[in-house]
């Protein structure tokens, strides 16, 4: 039996297969009926009997035409017409008639929409004439109902069932076209989110480390640059506590990666007054958040872009400004404006561009609020402006600003809104 339904499966696997077995099938069947001595018996029509071996020949050709039915359904059609016409001379045999049935189910099925409108009206005439014939050649109505009847079931049945079949197979193909279009974009909506992930991580690294390597940098040349060649402890333990709080951040980042979760370590953010009075210290500021954006004053995001936006405008004011630093958080009106300021230093050599003023500037926009910096009056001013509540990001660029244009400060912006460093 596992033979026999292997063998099924082979013999059907392509549609060349299926129909050289559909002309072999309708062939055995043919032959088997003539050996059978079953013809002529279908028609009571003027007929030239012949011998039964002799309808064997048309059934072949019929059989042959029965190749093309399905690259050229139309023409294979028109020569089953023609050989059943010649066989119905000799007696219209069975096997003639389920090649013509066959043709006629494949026209429907595989030939084009304007091809099987034209079969259609064409079956519907000739079913109309030939019981109108009929009638009036044997003047009973009841002949050429009949007549029409069974030029309806050899008409119009094998077509209605090629035209169910292609509609069904149109709407599995269009079933298919469909699955394969939610499958598409569920791909795309993944790559989105990986895409989004992989930003969201490369700020957090950039925010997180490189404000704690750049005071360690800072800290170990003060500590190197001391006229006597001594080994500052201050900037020492400077150093070492920005070398324990990077591994901190990465460890937490870790936490989270591999978690896949919630992390078991919370981000920092400017409502915990840990992590607010750490962030002054390291830089020698009394830094407050206002009572009203106290403990859950804030959402979690605002909450969270705004320490690292803060964390980022210190860094780059330790890294590149000179004297020193201003920070300051306010309350405007429920909005929470997180500024940083300090004179501008002197060009450094190793002050190559980064991304930290375009990355606070995405902060900011993404949770619909904005951040722009730029020279004022001789000092580099860093503003950003976090809405108190949560509202839907802004639907348009990343950029801090275009250039020229002011801020409420009064600080206009001009190529420095892509750089790091101060020009």
């Amino acid at each position: 039996m596992a033979f026999l339904i292997t063998l099924w499966r082979w013999i059907r696997a392509t549609p060349r297969r299926r129909d050289v077995s559909d002309a072999v099938a309708v062939l055995v069947v043919g032959l088997a009926l003539i050996l059978a001595d079953l013809m002529p018996t279908l028609t009571d029509l003027p007929t030239t009997p012949v011998p039964a071996p002799w309808h064997a020949i048309p059934l072949v050709v019929g059989a042959a035409i029965m190749l093309g039915k399905r690259r050229h359904p139309i023409s294979a059609l028109i020569a089953g017409a023609a050989v059943l016409a010649v066989d119905t001379v000799m007696g219209l045999s069975l096997g003639v008639m389920l090649v013509f049935i066959d043709l006629l189910y494949s026209a429907a099925l595989f030939a084009s929409a304007r091809a099987v409108r034209a079969l259609l009206t064409t079956a519907a005439a000739i079913i109309a004439s030939s019981a109108l014939a009929a009638w009036v050649a044997s003047g009973d109505p009841r002949l050429g109902f009949f007549i029409g009847l069974q030029a309806f079931a050899l008409l119009a049945t094998p077509i209605w069932w090629g035209t169910s079949v292609r509609q069904q197979k149109e709407l599995a193909d269009l079933a298919h076209e469909r699955a394969a279009d939610a499958e598409r974009f569920a791909l795309l909506r993944q790559a989105e989110r990986l895409r989004d992930e992989r930003e969201r991580m490369a700020r957090d690294l950039h925010d997180a480390i490189s404000g704690n390597l750049s005071a360690i940098a800072i800290t170990t040349e003060a500590a190197l640059a001391r006229p006597d060649g001594g080994a500052d402890r201050a900037a020492l333990l400077a150093a070492r506590r920005s070398s324990v709080a990077a591994l901190a951040e990465m460890r937490s980042m870790i936490t989270l990666l591999r978690a896949g979760d919630e992390p078991e370590l919370a981000p920092a953010r400017l409502s915990d007054p840990v992590e607010l009075a750490g962030l002054g210290v390291a830089h020698g500021l009394d830094l407050r958040l206002p009572s009203r954006f106290g403990a859950d004053g804030l959402p979690a995001a605002i909450d969270q872009a705004g320490f690292r936006i803060l964390q980022e405008a210190l860094t780059n004011a330790a890294r590149h400004g000179a004297g020193g630093v201003e920070a300051r958080l306010t309350d405007d009106d429920g909005t929470l404006v997180v500024e940083v300021s300090n004179a501008v230093g002197p060009a450094r050599r190793d002050d190559a561009p980064g991304y930290g003023l375009e990355i606070m500037a995405e902060r900011a926009t993404a949770v619909g609020g904005s951040c722009r910096a730029g020279p004022d009056g001789g000092r580099w001013v860093v503003q950003a402006r976090l809405p108190a509540v949560k509202v839907e990001p802004a639907d348009r660029p990343l950029a801090a600003t275009t250039p020229g244009e002011p801020t409420p400060s009064g600080i206009r912006h001009g190529d420095h809104t892509t750089r790091e460093h101060h020009p």
